[in-house]
């Protein structure tokens, strides 16, 4: 459905929710097969990960960046499936100890103002969704998984959902108020985090926000022990986490300096919460 407020130079989203897509080598397994998921858990927990495969048919496949195509948090087949999309959503939240909440309201709440929105790197759509129920009038969301897109559409339908990337955002310039993104950044590689910067200069308007939530740097750094001592079994969680999942450009992410990258893409860091497990990150385009 279009928005008919929007900008009339709006791409056009696609109805996600019709739109068949062709199965993935994990689609085609029989999960009625004990051996299946015996095939599964040995691929999630090998310390071996697989460059992703996808069909020729799929929407959008020429567009999809290489970095992307990475079994990301230890998923056979990546986001890129009928049958494991779905689970990955509500496994996430589940994995993450329901702190996922929290992080997507912070971003809601600092965009609240905001009369239109774009989330980069929506997944399922629960930040924009949060962002939605704040009471924000226009929302779009992107990503580059028309899987995740598909689940997305056919959960939150109040929603505008584009397959794109943040580095090529199909968007005019000035044409959002805020911008949001939720464990995203850290996996993208640093030298398309500048251009990312560029793009979301470009199509927020002058004072806008763009709110970020990220991993925390802390359960990445810190010994078990020091994370015991101030987080609890909690931390140890997430230090445990921080080792197991597959996240190939982290610690990376980690090591930018992230107030020089904004500063020169034209942001000032209005707030930079190191917390367990999320560091919260709120800047404004001057």
């Amino acid at each position: 459905m279009k928005n008919e407020e929007a900008d009339a130079n709006d791409p056009t989203p696609v109805d996600w929710q019709n739109v068949k897509l062709p199965n993935s080598w994990v689609d085609e397994l029989n999960f009625k097969h004990p051996y299946t998921w015996f095939l599964l858990l040995k691929a999630t927990f090998s310390s071996k990960r697989n460059a992703i495969k996808i069909v020729d048919d799929l929407p959008g496949k020429s567009s999809i960046p290489k970095y992307v195509l990475q079994e990301f948090h230890n998923l056979p087949g990546g986001n890129y499936s009928n049958t494991l999309t779905k689970g990955y959503i509500k496994g996430f939240d589940i994995v993450m100890l329901n702190s996922m909440p929290q992080a997507r309201q912070y971003i809601a709440e600092k965009l609240g103002c905001c009369w239109s929105v774009l989330d980069i790197g929506c997944a399922g759509a629960k930040t924009a969704a949060a962002i939605k129920a704040q009471g924000v009038t226009d929302v779009w969301a992107i990503d580059p998984s028309p899987y995740l897109l598909q689940c997305a559409a056919k959960t939150y339908k109040d929603i505008y959902f584009v397959q794109a990337i943040a580095e090529a955002l199909p968007f005019c310039t000035r044409r959002f108020e805020g911008l949001s993104a939720c464990y995203v950044l850290h996996e993208i590689p640093p030298k398309y985090i500048e251009k990312l910067l560029q793009e979301a200069n470009r199509v927020l308007k002058k004072g806008g926000l763009f709110v970020i939530v990220e991993p925390s740097p802390v359960q990445y750094h810190q010994s078990y022990w020091s994370l015991f001592r101030t987080h609890g079994f909690k931390g140890m969680y997430f230090r445990l986490l921080s080792q197991k999942f597959n996240e190939p450009f982290v610690n990376a992410f980690h090591t930018m300096d992230l107030e020089k990258m904004f500063t020169k893409a034209g942001f000032k860091i209005i707030e930079d919460k190191k917390a367990v497990p999320h560091r919260f990150i709120t800047t404004q385009k001057v």
